[in-house]
């Protein structure tokens, strides 16, 4: 596995470099949530602890710390995985700003998310339980379509046949 395609933001990559890449950082993503899980008491055990979830406090806590979390492995991640989205569009011989579309709206939750106004606690017999607000529901929704946007784009639409702007063809180099 060439370690180029985590680190630069020029060149190509075909679809099954962009797949072991998108499995490693998945892989690296999930190693992230247990160790910053650890570190911010937002680990599955907690969530399920039927004494915490009858504190009102507890559950707005944990869902800050839990965005937090999700903030800083998206922050830790932000470069490798900018760097295989950036590689692919450029075997795709698409405009460098779309990677920007693809991050948008998961930069969007994680601040919203952080800040409170993604969510709101709801009492469902007597457990606070968060639900999306208005626009949490919205930037969900456009995170999921650009997420599929980005799986569409990315790992199944074929590169440019044969050298393109940003080099040549990764099948045939």
């Amino acid at each position: 596995m060439n370690l180029d395609m985590f680190t630069k933001f020029n060149g190509r990559i075909g679809r099954q470099s962009w797949w072991i890449a998108t499995f490693s950082i998945v892989v690296l993503s999930i190693i992230l949530y247990f160790v910053l899980g650890a570190v911010f008491g937002t680990g599955m055990s907690m969530a399920m602890d039927p004494a915490k979830l009858s504190d009102p406090g507890f559950m707005e806590n944990y869902m800050k710390m839990a965005s937090w979390q999700g903030l800083i492995a998206t922050v830790i991640l932000f470069w490798p995985i900018t760097a295989t989205i950036s590689q692919r569009l450029n075997d795709r011989d698409r405009p460098s700003w779309m990677k920007w579309l693809f991050w948008a709206p998961s930069i969007l939750s994680s601040v919203l998310g952080v800040t409170g106004m993604a969510y709101t606690l709801t009492d469902i017999g007597g457990v606070q339980m968060p639900t999306p607000t208005t626009i949490g529901g919205v930037v969900s929704a456009l995170v999921f379509v650009a997420g599929l946007w980005a799986l569409i784009e990315l790992g199944m639409l074929r590169g440019t046949d044969g050298a393109n702007q940003h080099g040549p063809d990764p099948l045939n180099h």
